[in-house]
């Protein structure tokens, strides 16, 4: 069964979507000239968006990172952005990213940190789910 979208849902899911970009400040979406933002604008602010460098954390890694004492310090976090840039150019999907004195394990696709395990834990966990590693 095909679902139809008319007019006035695309409008709305396209107005949605330039408001988040404008709330997020990263990108300036050009104002269309009708009623409906021409197929190119909305494209180019769906692919704008979708090159978000945030890192998110998940509520299992927040907690992970809490009860080991790990500190994401603004260097880790470039240096975590970093390692993550270079797992998405080889076409990484979930990666373990090996840190001086912890590791964490990215779902690269979605920016965001799954799990984090410090020094004494790596020498005692085998990592699964994974399809690459990046010392960073």
């Amino acid at each position: 069964m095909v679902n139809s979208v008319n007019n006035s849902q695309l409008q709305k899911l396209s107005q949605l979507q330039e408001a988040q970009l404008r709330q997020q400040g990263a990108v300036s979406v050009p104002e269309s000239t009708g009623s409906t933002p021409f197929f190119k604008q909305v494209l180019q602010g769906t692919a704008d968006a979708g090159d978000n460098s945030e890192v998110h954390f998940s509520a299992h890694a927040e907690k992970r990172l809490a009860s080991r004492d790990i500190e994401m310090t603004p260097d880790i976090m470039q240096r975590l952005k970093a390692a993550m840039g270079k797992a998405k150019e080889k076409g990484a999907n979930s990666t373990l990213m090996i840190f001086d004195k912890f590791s964490l394990v990215v779902s690269v696709k979605n920016n965001t940190v799954i799990t984090a395990v410090d020094k004494s834990g790596m020498n005692e966990n085998v990592f699964t789910n994974i399809d690459s590693a990046v010392f960073a």
